[in-house]
């Protein structure tokens, strides 16, 4: 007995999308089943017995649904450094499995006749040229696909991934558009994957580099180059969202326009008679003439929401931020901490300027933050 490994993922594939195992065995009999194990970090996640294609006896196994079920996504730990965090190919950026095939005929199994390792990348599989893309073509640059112009105000976070870097370089430049000074940042080595954080407050940990009398700042990060624009002076209050973004890695979006918190309040309540009896009398109000409740709230529970408005981005923009209203992750920033959030937006127009000339975008927001009212 024999198992022959046909086919199996190979490349950067993504685990959002199938990962085909594809097997044949020279055994010929009609009760022939074949045994997939499936581990990770040497864990079993599951034995599946399953029968070949009646008409060729091969097997076909897709590992994406057990595989993505042990991602994580809470490994980013916002900080005032370049580099914030290396995310592991073990649940974070990616999940390394083991597979193990096997075959069981007239009632007896064998285990592990053909093994192997694959790494499965946490990136969605794109609209068009589905199974075409890969991550190579971000060997060595940022891993996002937003547009190379950023909006920021001097103080802002911006979060950006890279893959395969191991420094980056900063020229900031005055009023006048000329250069002020060249700083390198080093990240020690080149890291697979790095969430870096090219904001003033991390580029100025420890040496102040980005101060208010730099008007922007040029960031080559390998192959990538991106250009700050710095507002100094801005009518609104601004907020940024950290989202991971389609590569699996966690991209920054700011919200320079008006923005409106609203409130939901849902009440529990109970009714009572609305007088107490006395001695002598039945009474509607006390002697403070404070009249009896016919009815108790008891609970109040109030979820807080943003509705976030951003100045009109371009079409290169708009077709970056619907990575933001798919993403499974987003964090909300205030006063330094990081909240939580789901988008509440369901739908999403790839606007363009040739249509809709000068439009602003627009996102709702829950913050996952309930809160509680004094309980009667």
């Amino acid at each position: 007995m024999a198992i022959t490994n046909i086919a199996y993922p190979s490349g950067s594939p993504s685990l959002q999308d199938t990962l085909w195992h594809i097997f044949d065995s020279n055994i010929t009999s009609a009760d022939l089943k074949y045994v997939m194990d499936i581990y990770v970090g040497g864990t079993q996640q599951v034995r599946v017995k399953l029968y070949p294609e009646p008409t060729t006896g091969i097997g076909y196994f897709d590992a994406g649904p057990i595989v993505r079920n042990t991602m994580t996504y809470e490994w980013l730990t916002p900080n005032n450094n370049v580099l914030m965090c290396e995310p592991s190919v073990s649940g974070q950026v990616a999940q390394t499995y083991q597979y193990r095939i096997g075959e069981e005929t007239s009632g007896v199994t064998t285990l592990n006749l053909a093994s192997g390792s694959v790494i499965a990348y946490n990136f969605v599989a794109p609209t068009f040229k589905r199974k075409v893309s890969d991550l190579s073509v971000y060997n060595g640059k940022a891993m996002t696909n937003r547009p190379r112009t950023i909006e920021a105000g001097l103080g802002d976070n911006i979060y950006i991934p890279v893959k395969d870097v191991s420094g980056l370089v900063v020229s900031t430049y005055n009023a006048s558009n000329v250069k002020i000074a060249d700083t390198t940042y080093s990240l020690g080595s080149t890291k697979a994957f790095g969430q870096l954080n090219i904001g003033s407050p991390a580029l100025n940990n420890p040496t102040s580099v980005i101060t208010s009398a730099v008007k922007y700042y040029l960031v080559q990060i390998g192959t990538s180059s991106y250009q700050v624009n710095l507002d100094c002076n801005p009518k609104y209050e601004s907020y940024n969202l950290h989202f991971m973004n389609h590569l699996g890695m966690f991209d920054t979006a700011r919200f320079d326009l008006a923005s409106r918190l609203t409130m939901e309040v849902t009440r529990k309540s109970f009714t009572k008679r609305d007088y107490s009896l006395g001695a002598t009398a039945v009474s509607y109000y006390d002697a403070n003439n404070k009249y009896v409740s016919s009815k108790i709230d008891y609970l109040n529970k109030k979820d807080h929401s943003y509705k976030l408005t951003m100045n009109a981005p371009t079409d290169a923009e708009y077709e970056w931020l619907n990575e933001l209203i798919d993403s499974p992750q987003v964090y909300f920033e205030q006063d330094g901490y990081f909240y939580p959030v789901s988008i509440k937006n369901n739908n999403y127009e790839y606007s363009k300027y040739v249509n809709n000339r000068l439009r602003v975008f627009e996102v709702d927001i829950d913050i996952n933050q309930t809160r509680y009212s004094q309980l009667r």
